[in-house]
């Protein structure tokens, strides 16, 4: 499945279709974004590497996109596609993967949105990179090698794989926005 994630509202404001198929598919009660005050959250991105670029300046050297990745004219980036199987989707939702959380990291303070699993947001092997060199929004990114059925064929060949926003940047990133279950399922 592809699918988008829209980082800030788009014109007119976000709605969720009445087409939408996940509560056929998820109980009602699940589909939220929980929103988590810890401080000490951001001590795990202590231990990834920051890479010396910004995202777009990194682009076609230590990585490529399978999809689409669009930023705004500053360097932010605004939407992200992604593709996963129905079963994954659904799933991140149930578990309700796709949190924000309030917390410390470098002295200031942050809001992390997580578009994976835990462990895979925390994997100690992922990289940060920062969004504009005003360093105020970072992604969180699992860089994988090149795989054509299952079996690595170019292994400098790296696909991001977007796992975490970290942002100090609320007017870019409001948080109500950044709460609101809008998942959307279409299986037509």
């Amino acid at each position: 499945m592809i699918g988008s994630i829209d980082l800030r509202p788009v014109e007119p404001g976000p709605t969720l279709s009445t087409k939408s198929q996940i509560t056929a598919h998820i109980d009602p009660e699940l589909v939220a974004i929980p929103y988590t005050i810890d401080p000490d959250f951001g001590s795990h991105f202590d231990t990834m590497k920051i890479m010396k670029g910004t995202y777009q300046q990194e682009f076609h050297q230590s990585y490529d996109v399978e999809f689409t990745i669009d930023v705004d004219q500053q360097g932010y980036i605004t939407q992200f596609e992604h593709t996963f199987t129905l079963e994954r989707y659904l799933d991140l939702i149930r578990t309700q993967s796709y949190q924000v959380i309030q917390t410390n990291w470098r002295g200031q303070s942050f809001h992390v949105m997580t578009y994976s699993y835990m462990e895979e947001v925390l994997n100690p092997n992922n990289v940060i990179f920062r969004c504009t060199d005003a360093e105020d929004v970072f992604v969180v990114a699992e860089l994988i090698p090149f795989r054509v059925g299952g079996v690595v064929e170019q292994l400098n060949h790296r696909f991001l794989h977007f796992r975490a926003l970290i942002s100090a940047r609320d007017d870019l990133y409001p948080i109500d926005y950044m709460c609101q279950p809008d998942f959307d399922l279409n299986l037509e």
